[in-house]
C-alpha cells in the first residue's frame, strides 16, 4: 500500500496555485482553459483545453 497526499493552495484566485504532494511541488499559472505548470523536478507543461473535449499539451524540460 502506498501513501498519496495532494494539497492545492490558491495564491491568487483563478490565476496562481501552488500544488503540494508527496513527490514534490508545482506552480500553476493561468485559468482552467489554458495554463502553464512548473514543477520541482524541472519540468514545465503548457495545456490548453479546446471546446468539444479536445486538448493540447506540450512538455518542456529545463536544460
Amino acid at each position: 500500500m502506498s501513501l498519496y497526499y495532494h494539497k492545492r493552495i490558491t495564491l491568487i484566485p483563478r490565476l496562481l496555485h501552488l500544488n503540494v504532494g508527496t513527490h514534490g511541488w508545482s506552480l500553476s499559472l493561468g485559468t482552467r482553459r489554458a495554463h502553464i505548470t512548473r514543477g520541482s523536478g524541472g519540468r514545465s507543461r503548457a495545456s490548453v483545453r479546446l471546446p468539444g473535449g479536445f486538448s493540447w499539451h506540450r512538455s518542456f524540460r529545463r536544460r
